[in-house]
């Protein structure tokens, strides 16, 4: 007979990774009880809840995706991974650390060596969060269309521009700005330039958005007006913003899978418990009736089969895969894992019947920010666009 395939083995976590997961579920079981008090605490106290974020930051996570030499601890995006889906599993969602990681990632990866030294290792050290600012009202996530200007005058950048949606920044030290440098007579960028800047220096002008708090943090809109940045507070090369980008964009669609996979199991979870418990009619809980348990088996099986191709696609990407191999899988990720959760707290607000829509219990800010996961940090339309064009090949606009 031939011999056993060892095939199944390479889908398999390496003894490392089992053992950062283990730790990442003790660590989530620790606080599962309080993942309401942690999501509010960081919104009444604009700061990650000090115990739980000190936590975090003996364990080394904060720097999975940093290199050693700013402070990472070589975990890679696989692990870092396996750690914010543990703790969603638990309800614990982390959305700031998604982008320090995503943005400190892209520092190392572009510099330059000054910014390198300053907030790879602060962020690895868990001493920094910093925010993103892209999308504007009119462009949304088209970035070519940005009409933000950033403009060098002798030693410093000017920046004008507002940035509609912006998530954190009453918690976060800076904030990447992404901008033009040139425009044609069209209006079109010839090129890009990304700056790191303090919401809080002059000129600049944050607004709080009635959003009611999705991903468990504030949203803003952030005004530039004539904004002086200092020349070492470039990221990158000046007019190369997009290379910036590029590494951002890969880590911060796989951690949002990250979340979504976990978030997704935390609702499946509390749905089979609840099916398995009550009764409504007859002597059978709800759970025997095929319209209760066919959508939760079937999302199971979803969960399951999605799981592994993000755990794949975060091991590609730290195994130094093509960049659009990895740009594709991380799009396609995005785009499942946001499908998945959205559906099942679709199903999980039915089988909680009245209590889903009760405040105190949470559950309709977890299906709004299911909700929002397929619009966001991407839409699903722009990661199925790129999924069309660069990976099957298919005509787009000019």
């Amino acid at each position: 007979m031939p011999e056993t395939s060892t095939a199944p083995e390479l889908l398999e976590l390496s003894p490392s990774h089992r053992q950062l997961q283990a730790q990442a579920r003790d660590v989530a079981a620790q606080w599962a009880n309080r993942a309401r008090e942690l999501r509010q605490h960081l919104l009444d106290h604009h700061e990650m809840h000090p115990q739980l974020w000190a936590s975090f930051c003996d364990h080394g996570w904060p720097g999975l995706v940093l290199p050693t030499e700013f402070g990472g601890s070589e975990g890679g995006l696989l692990g870092m991974t396996l750690v914010l889906e543990a703790l969603a599993e638990q309800g614990i969602v982390l959305w700031m650390p998604v982008l320090s990681a995503a943005i400190a990632h892209a520092i190392a990866q572009v510099g330059p060596q000054p910014a390198r030294r300053q907030w790879c290792t602060r962020v690895a050290r868990g001493q920094a969060l910093l925010a993103m600012a892209a999308t504007e009202s009119h462009s949304g996530h088209n970035l070519f269309r940005t009409s933000t200007e950033i403009r060098r005058e002798a030693d410093h950048f000017v920046v004008n521009g507002l940035k509609q949606i912006t998530s954190g920044l009453d918690v976060a030290d800076r904030v990447l700005v992404f901008g033009r440098a040139a425009a044609n007579g069209d209006g079109k960028a010839k090129s890009y330039t990304t700056v790191l800047v303090d919401p809080h220096t002059p000129g600049a002008t944050v607004s709080e958005l009635p959003m009611r708090y999705r991903e468990g943090v504030r949203q803003y809109q952030l005004e530039l007006d004539d904004v002086i940045v200092p020349a070492d507070d470039l990221i990158g090369v000046e007019g190369h913003g997009l290379s910036v980008m590029w590494p951002f964009t890969n880590i911060e669609r796989i951690l949002t899978a990250a979340l979504c996979l976990g978030s997704a199991a935390y609702s499946l979870t509390r749905s089979v418990t609840r099916a398995k418990q009550r009764t409504i009619s007859g002597t059978a809980p709800i759970g025997a009736n095929q319209a209760i348990a066919h959508p939760l088996a079937k999302l199971h099986a979803q969960l399951e089969a999605v799981r592994l191709f993000v755990y794949t696609a975060a091991s590609r990407f730290d195994a130094g895969a093509d960049a659009y191999v990895v740009a594709g899988e991380a799009n396609m990720a995005k785009v499942l894992t946001a499908d998945l959760v959205f559906d099942s707290y679709d199903h999980t607000m039915q089988v909680m019947g009245v209590d889903a829509w009760d405040e105190r219990e949470g559950w309709i800010d977890n299906y709004l920010d299911a909700r929002l996961s397929r619009s966001g940090p991407v839409s699903n339309e722009f990661a199925l666009n790129f999924i069309a064009e660069h990976i099957l090949g298919l005509p787009a606009h000019a």
